[in-house]
């Protein structure tokens, strides 16, 4: 089960971090992608994986190993 204030706080630093995101909030743009993208990462903690260079985010990117 997902901690709704955890998942808050970890969405809130990362949108503050990525000026894509922050621009497109400040335009009126959709950021459904992002916040699913950033909510997969979230999800993702903890798990064993992989890391994998993101082009668009300009970083590593935790990716969770399939069994």
């Amino acid at each position: 089960m997902i901690d709704n204030k955890e998942l808050a706080d970890y969405l809130n630093k990362e949108i503050v971090e990525d000026n894509e995101v922050r621009i497109k909030v400040l335009i009126g743009e959709s950021i459904e992608d992002e916040l699913a993208f950033w909510i997969q990462q979230f999800r993702a903690r903890g798990c064993e994986g992989h890391s994998e260079w993101s082009e668009r985010f300009q970083c590593n990117m935790w990716i969770k190993d399939n069994d």
